[in-house]
């Protein structure tokens, strides 16, 4: 196992008035494709070796939506070395919401994001996962390990053992949840410099939350409280499932796990049980830990994450 601890020049204090937030780049047009009856958004760019990008959040969430542009800063700079892809998962965004109640799991999303990947017919692929993308990653290689090259877990308190402290974080969240306000403070709080939530950022996830699909599976979550009666009962089990595969077979190809080290939502001691699982079967196992960065390491360290990425994916190519 490898472990570094990436400490990105210059450091940004939350508090640096100096600090000038990211601006948001072009990737290209939007396209979509039929996987298995769902339309599904992605951006793709580049030649070469195919990283897909999977971000993290889940259908249904009021105040944590998510989009496949919130890899914009690594997406565009890794698109001149690499076939660079960006996909937005099931009943997230832009992709179509399930057919039936029973899609609202993350067995579910697992499922679509293995289609997407066969549907798009370039396997094998690098493929990176952002909290409870994080997830779907993982299970997607054990799954599908035919698919997959490489595999970053990045900051996923969704597929470490223990609890996440998001519902203590987010405890008291202005209503309503879906709105720009309530929006903002749910990113600023998952962030160590909230510099990073731009007003560009927040134009797109509230682009996509207004969407009526979206809305609808909003409602689906909340309301009629599929939520608590088959997505999280259904992810714990998956979980402890998950975690029994990594200790008795381990996962199927090098595997990189990333983490804020101030993330103050997917706490960083789970991560190191993660990774303990994660060492007794790979042995290519590299750890990378971001100092002085929240949950969303790849944005508050673009550079850094993807001079990482790209050695990583050149390291396993």
């Amino acid at each position: 196992m490898a472990i570094e601890t990436v400490s990105p020049r210059p450091i940004l204090s939350m508090m640096d008035e100096k600090f000038t937030p990211p601006k948001g780049l072009d990737m290209g047009e939007a396209k979509f494709i039929d996987v298995d009856g769902i339309r599904t958004r992605y951006f793709d760019q580049g030649a070469g070796e195919r990283i897909v990008f999977f971000h993290g959040g889940n259908l249904g969430d009021a105040g944590g939506t998510s989009t496949a542009r919130v890899w914009e800063l690594n997406f565009i700079p890794l698109s001149k070395h690499f076939n660079t892809i960006s996909v937005e998962r099931l009943g997230q965004a832009y992709t179509d919401i399930p057919k039936t109640d029973d899609g609202y799991t993350m067995h579910a999303s697992v499922q679509h994001a293995a289609a997407f990947l066969r549907t798009l017919g370039k396997a094998p692929y690098h493929i990176v996962g952002h909290s409870r993308g994080g997830y779907v990653v993982c299970r997607m290689a054990m799954e599908y390990p035919e698919l997959v090259k490489s595999c970053t877990i990045v900051s996923s308190g969704s597929l470490s053992p223990g609890q996440p402290r998001t519902h203590l974080v987010m405890q008291n969240a202005p209503v309503p949840k879906i709105s720009r306000q309530a929006v903002r403070w749910h990113f600023e709080r998952y962030s160590y410099n909230i510099k990073i939530v731009t007003e560009e950022w927040m134009d797109e996830l509230m682009s996509a939350a207004a969407l009526e699909k979206n809305q609808i599976a909003i409602h689906k979550m909340n309301k009629e409280g599929l939520l608590n009666k088959l997505f999280l009962p259904g992810l714990v089990k998956q979980r402890t499932e998950t975690h029994r595969w990594l200790l008795e077979r381990g996962m199927p190809c090098p595997t990189l796990v990333t983490w804020g080290y101030n993330d103050p939502t997917a706490d960083l001691e789970n991560g190191k049980l993660l990774i303990e699982v994660l060492m007794k079967k790979q042995r290519h196992t590299e750890v990378r830990l971001f100092n002085r960065s929240g949950h969303f390491v790849y944005r508050e360290h673009p550079e850094a994450f993807s001079r990482m990425i790209y050695k990583f994916v050149k390291q396993y190519s």
